[in-house]
């Protein structure tokens, strides 16, 4: 069922029950309204007969029952009646004597209850307790057919006035359920017109501050987010053709030209060195590579451990050295607790590890000095920060946006060895680890690192 077919039936259905419960609420109370007149008539003509026929009280006797009986056959069907009935219940008058008289008992209970309104068999009756002037106790009855004519047609105004307000009320809420829900219809033909070669393409919506308004401007956040990720990963795949392509091709073409003809032992080895260079860096990339696809792929399903933070940037700085003895890495310790377990973080010690020797690596690459300082301050809270600092020319305001971007290089940084990744790989490792990563640099005086982490919860 189409969401404007249901809106429509559930408008109905809402303003139907509560037009029903107002008819009803009308036809009720009318009727109340009516009867209540009704029996105020009948009051009056049962007062008024009593007064009458009491004036000669004295001449009063009672009805012979029987009599009644006989004459019945004879007397046409009669609208209403008046009795009135003595102390001892027997009957001293009626209009219409044919009348069959109520049981005693029946009597005996009106005239207890005062005034009582009831059904005599076709014809609804008043009961109600009477003194004449003398002072005795009378029982007077009146009854007569009610007539429900108006009921009748108040009935047939209220049933059709309902019928024509339900058929305006669906005309009218098939309408405007139309009306809501062409936004939604015109935001589906604008969706369904996105094509994967054109992904450039937003939604255009009313700008209200309404729930559609909401949807148009998180739709095209999507979009936005898609975009970024389909560029990326163009971007990506044609990196990764690069970086890989080349240090083959210089692999390749070194190997061709030391086979070319015979040479010396000497050209032999500088050649096999440049190669072994190459392949080092076809290594370190492929590395880089593997930890990217691995950290996006499992994401939140990486063991967390309790790691001691100090031991594990020591580590990082010793495997570091060895690969690269002319770098400087200087290490020092601020606030050092007594236990230790505050020395501890949450997380993955080779994620870790990965993302400290890139922060150091990239520091010593960039240092004229070749030369980082690195610092672990740790806090009472538990939320304790590292920073790496280098000294190198610095980020260029324009660029510290994009350093974090796969594969990124600056003109400023293109005479450096690398391949991008370094970066990209610290950002990830450190929202997975929900640690804040701040970067300040300044021109000519170097960049500083600066990573906050969680307090380690109990």
């Amino acid at each position: 069922m189409q969401i404007r077919t249901k809106l429509t039936l559930q408008f109905i259905v809402l303003v139907a029950g509560m037009l029903v419960l107002s008819l009803c609420f009308i036809y009720v109370k009318f009727r109340q309204i009516t009867e209540d007149e009704f029996y105020d008539s009948l009051r009056s003509k049962a007062l008024m007969t009593a007064e009458m026929v009491l004036h000669d009280e004295a001449n009063l006797r009672p009805l012979s029952e029987n009599a009644t009986l006989e004459e019945e056959s004879t007397v046409l069907p009669f609208r209403e009646n008046v009795m009135i009935f003595n102390a001892d219940m027997q009957r001293v008058f009626a209009f219409n004597r044919a009348d069959q008289a109520l049981p005693l008992k029946t009597l005996v209970n009106l005239k207890n209850s005062g005034e009582t309104r009831f059904l005599d068999g076709k014809l609804h009756a008043l009961g109600l307790s009477h003194k004449s002037r003398s002072g005795r106790d009378y029982l007077i009855i009146a009854e007569s057919v009610f007539n429900s004519e108006e009921l009748s047609n108040l009935r047939n105004i209220l049933l059709i006035t309902f019928i024509l307000c339900i058929g305006m009320v669906a005309a009218g809420g098939w309408f405007y359920a139309g009306q809501a829900m062409s936004p939604v219809a015109s935001i589906v033909n604008q969706v369904d017109g996105i094509l994967p070669s054109d992904l450039s393409a937003r939604l255009e919506g009313q700008n209200n501050r309404d729930e559609l308004s909401r949807l148009v401007f998180t739709f095209n956040r999507l979009l936005d987010r898609i975009q970024f990720a389909f560029r990326m990963q163009k971007s990506f795949i044609s990196n990764v053709s690069h970086e890989l392509k080349n240090p083959l091709s210089i692999i390749i073409a070194q190997l061709e030209v030391a086979l070319d003809k015979k040479r010396d032992n000497e050209e032999y080895q500088a050649t096999l060195k440049s190669v072994l260079e190459d392949s080092h860096e076809l290594s370190e990339v492929t590395e880089k590579l593997l930890q990217l696809a691995r950290v996006h792929s499992e994401g939140t399903n990486i063991a967390f451990e309790l790691v001691r933070l100090d031991e594990v940037m020591l580590q990082t700085r010793s495997s570091l050295l060895r690969l690269h003895p002319n770098y400087h890495i200087a290490f020092d310790i601020v606030g050092f607790p007594e236990d230790e377990e505050q020395l501890c973080v949450r997380g993955n010690e080779p994620l870790l590890r990965s993302a400290f020797q890139n922060l150091m690596d990239n520091g010593c690459k960039f240092s004229p000095e070749k030369k980082v300082d690195v610092k672990i301050h740790f806090d009472p809270s538990g939320k304790h920060r590292v920073e790496i600092a280098d000294r190198g020319p610095g980020i260029p305001a324009k660029d510290l946006q994009l350093i974090f971007q796969p594969f990124y290089r600056s003109s400023e940084s293109i005479h450096v060895r690398g391949s991008g990744i370094g970066l990209s790989l610290v950002d990830s490792i450190m929202k997975i680890h929900q640690v804040a990563l701040d970067v300040v640099s300044t021109q000519g005086k170097g960049t500083t690192f600066k990573l906050s982490f969680p307090a380690l919860q109990a």
